[in-house]
């Protein structure tokens, strides 16, 4: 444990159990959904739509929920969201099993989810401070969150191919409902002191909301990181989305090469998140971040113009590791730099920043993949990432050093 002294701590430890098992189920579903979606209507467009409902709702209610992590209990409140996403699960999976599903009912159940996970997130993120009685195991503990959620990124999408191909959709959809009891089960058994509240209640919402947006621009690391996961998220980030059309138009309608896909650029993830938790420096994370622009961008224009499979494999897992590098980076700078009584404000304005990208980038190249093919949109989308991290890189070259 001495490389990963997060794991010392044992309700870390409980809620790393827990949240490794939830999350195979989650990103299973994901393939779940949206090939149910591509099968429904054959629309590239309706993909970037469940994309968008998906995740569109962390721009707007993830800083609002970052309230809500910073004044009140975050065990309960992550137990709560949690319990209904189950719910939701179970509903989706019935309707499809019973061919009641529609594309109306799946947009309106993937939007339900999307609201959800926009408040489950920030209050996730801030609760992982609290598994750690020592503060300076707190960037070890981010970086470890991440590789569960990667290994998960490459272990479940492979897995909802499967079930997929073998079952049909309703067990796929299942599967995460079964794997959120991990997560709930280990949450009813975590304690933990709740000391942000005491410093939390003495001003009213709109004061704190608004201190959360001028802590995080007033620091011009955090402000110039998240400019960078938003651009990242906006350009890349659709890939996922858009995948079952990729797929299609690049090699026919395969499911299992959708989830393999979505698996390659969990491994990609899964090493970046892994060698980040056992670095022992926390420096130069802002380059780390910049590079990782670079690899997800370069990683998707392989994608994207390759016909060999192969190529295209190796192309994902850069696009993964691309991604967790820029991602967990940005994380640890900004869990190192705000107090507890900020953390869940500040780590909501991330969570809007850069999932809340995704789904404006999935709206947009979903329209554009209509139009003249989803691969060649993912192409643009590559393009423009890859301009937004030569730019950053230029920028932080040139401050004085």
């Amino acid at each position: 444990m001495s490389r990963f002294p997060a794991l010392a701590h044992r309700e870390f430890r409980r809620y790393f159990t827990g949240q490794s098992i939830a999350l195979i189920g989650g990103f299973a579903h994901g393939v779940g959904i949206a090939w149910l979606g591509y099968r429904l209507t054959g629309s590239v467009a309706l993909l970037g739509a469940l994309g968008f409902a998906q995740l569109a709702p962390a721009i707007v209610i993830s800083p609002i929920a970052g309230l809500f992590a910073d004044r009140y209990s975050r065990r309960r409140l992550l137990m709560a969201i949690l319990a209904f996403v189950a719910v939701l699960g179970i509903v989706l999976s019935g309707l499809t099993a019973t061919g009641q599903i529609n594309a109306s009912l799946l947009l309106v159940i993937a939007s339900l989810r999307g609201l959800a996970f926009a408040c489950e997130i920030p209050i996730r993120h801030s609760f992982i401070s609290e598994l750690v009685e020592d503060r300076k195991v707190l960037p070890n503990a981010v970086a470890l969150h991440s590789s569960a959620l990667n290994t998960a990124r490459f272990i479940g999408p492979a897995i909802g191919g499967l079930l997929i191909g073998w079952f049909g959709e309703a067990a796929c959809l299942l599967l995460h409902p079964i794997a959120l009891t991990a997560i709930l089960f280990q949450l009813w058994r975590i304690r933990t002191p709740d000391a942000h509240l005491s410093a939390s209640t003495k001003s009213s919402f709109l004061t704190q909301y608004l201190e959360g947006w001028k802590h995080a621009f007033s620091d011009r690391t955090i402000a110039q990181m998240l400019l960078g996961v938003f651009m990242l998220g906006f350009g890349v980030g659709p890939y996922n989305s858009l995948m079952p059309a990729a797929v299609a138009e690049l090699y026919g309608a395969h499911p299992e090469l959708v989830g393999m896909f979505i698996s390659c650029a969990g491994v990609g993830a899964m090493s970046a998140a892994i060698t980040l938790a056992a670095r022992r420096s926390n420096t130069r994370l802002r380059w780390i971040a910049i590079a990782g622009n670079v690899s997800a961008a370069t990683g998707l224009m392989v994608f994207c113009l390759s016909r060999w499979i192969p190529m295209a494999a190796i192309g994902m897992m850069l696009v993964g590791l691309g991604t967790i590098a820029q991602a967990v980076s940005t994380n640890m700078t900004i869990q190192g730099r705000v107090t507890d009584s900020m953390r869940g404000r500040v780590m909501a304005i991330y969570t809007a920043m850069f999932i809340g990208a995704m789904p404006i980038g999935s709206l947009v190249f979903g329209q554009i993949g209509q139009w003249i093919g989803a691969a060649h949109a993912l192409l643009i989308g590559a393009a423009l990432a890859m301009a937004s991290a030569l730019f950053s890189a230029w920028r932080l070259n040139a401050m004085p050093r």
